[in-house]
């Protein structure tokens, strides 16, 4: 009993040291910070205001990399998941103990000459077997977890990223609608006035008023739409103060010079795919708990040492032992269960493997093709409508072509613009959903999104005429 108890002690002390007192954060910020190029911080305590050193991110243009670092730093949601982290931490220490030693006494009646009464301390001797097997488990499961919380945050990140995009988008779409509405406008006030001279009939008239009535309905739209994604945006940076002035970028990025191989983005992933890396952990958990699921008929074995007196004084002492008698229950649904998770973790693994080169070959072509659509709109279509309102121009200057044709000319430029900001938001999409299948936090949603765009559907932070 001595040594047993010493055992006990030694165990549990080296598992408890064991124990990260940060709870994984460390990790999780390199982890973090690897493939999304930012930092996180787990806050001790909510907070009713906003953090003030927001303000200073929010200074000057906001790019998507300031909008990730704001939301980084102030998203409550994203401190909930952080949290997280103290409840692993906690099952691993629950995982580096064993069970609490019983302690019985027992006083018998009559006492003649003396009291009779017996002491008895208790422990159960499976845990003590299975310590470093349950906190080797515990750690696994605990690794997972770091891995999960980690998958959450550049989830995360890749969200506010997506969100930004759209923003941006819907801020230029509104510009151009409203150029759009102007250009209409003139129209039919020009309208107006010809039909009032009687140079136009009932019907050029109607025609133009119903076409700016429409620009009117579609300005609407685009306002209402950047309302929605700027509020999904102060949401996705945990803003509460909705009057902070921010300013977005007039225009996205310009692309990159080249895109990376297949055998590149093979070789990344490898290295940085979170769901693959959970999965291994899951796998391992699963083969752990296989030998300590066929100890589970045997869980309750209990060792103990008595003292024990009679009436007559005399003292006795001895150690002693309880097994259950695996009859009823022979530990055959533990192990089976037990042995169904690993098959199930391995099969899971086994698919993410497979799966990965095929979602990186869908993600990249997704990108190839929206980098082309945004080459062909900027170096064909939007030069060649630009190319047509200016010749337009020369001709209505020459008297050859009517105001109205110049006009029509303007709003087909705007609608090549309009085509061009969804085009490059579909790209921007599209890489998004490439890094995201990068690090393994790719989704059914994520892909629907990228290639429901890529192939003209417009999303509900977009106008549905904005079809290519």
């Amino acid at each position: 009993m001595t040594r047993l108890a010493l055992t006990a002690v030694v165990l549990v002390a080296s598992a408890c040291a064991s124990v990260p007192r940060d709870a994984g954060m460390r990790d999780i910020k390199q982890g973090v910070s690897d493939r999304t190029g930012q930092t996180v911080e787990w806050k001790a305590a909510p907070s009713a205001a906003d953090d003030p050193r927001i303000r200073e991110l929010l200074q000057g243009e906001l790019t998507a990399d300031k909008a990730v670092a704001v939301a980084m730093s102030n998203n409550p949601r994203l401190q909930a998941t952080l949290a997280e982290l103290g409840v692993a931490r906690a099952d691993l220490l629950q995982a580096s103990v064993v069970r609490n030693p019983l302690f019985e006494a027992e006083i018998r009646f009559p006492s003649d000459p003396f009291r009779p009464y017996e002491l008895r301390l208790a422990q159960t001797l499976v845990d003590l077997i299975q310590l470093p097997r349950r906190r080797a488990l515990g750690r696994a499961a605990f690794d997972a977890a770091t891995l999960r919380v980690t998958s959450e945050v550049v989830r995360f990140a890749a969200d506010v990223r997506a969100q930004h995009s759209d923003l941006v988008a819907a801020s230029q779409r509104v510009a151009l609608s409203r150029l759009n509405l102007e250009a209409a406008r003139a129209s039919a006030e020009l309208a107006q006035r010809q039909h009032d001279a009687q140079n136009i009939t009932d019907l050029d008239l109607e025609n133009e008023q119903a076409e700016y009535e429409q620009a009117k309905l579609d300005v609407a739209r685009e306002e209402q739409a950047l309302l929605i994604a700027r509020e999904a945006l102060l949401r996705a940076m945990g803003l509460r103060d909705a009057s902070i002035d921010w300013r977005l970028p007039q225009s996205f990025p310009p692309l990159p010079p080249s895109e990376q191989d297949q055998q590149q983005l093979e070789q990344l992933a490898a290295s940085r795919r979170l769901d693959v890396e959970i999965a291994r952990r899951e796998v391992d958990i699963a083969r752990q708990q296989v030998p300590l699921a066929r100890l589970a008929a045997f869980g309750d074995i209990t060792v103990d040492a008595h003292l024990q007196r009679d009436a007559s004084g005399s003292n006795t002492f001895g150690p002693g032992i309880e097994v259950p008698i695996p009859i009823f229950n022979t530990g055959a649904p533990a192990r089976s269960r037990a042995e169904a998770e690993y098959l199930r973790a391995s099969h899971t693994l086994n698919a993410l493997l497979a799966e990965s080169s095929s979602q990186l070959r869908a993600a990249r072509a997704t990108v190839a093709e929206a980098r082309a659509r945004v080459e062909y709109y900027r170096d064909v279509i939007v030069p060649r409508r630009q190319r047509i309102v200016e010749l337009t121009k020369l001709e209505h200057n020459a008297m050859l072509v009517g105001v109205f044709q110049l006009l029509q000319a303007k709003q087909s430029e705007a609608k090549a613009q309009r085509d061009f900001i969804d085009a490059q938001r579909d790209y921007s999409s599209a890489r998004n959903y490439l890094d995201r299948a990068l690090n393994g936090v790719a989704s059914e949603t994520a892909f629907m999104r990228a290639t429901d765009q890529s192939s003209g559907k417009r999303t509900s932070t977009t106008s549905p005429e904005g079809g290519h």
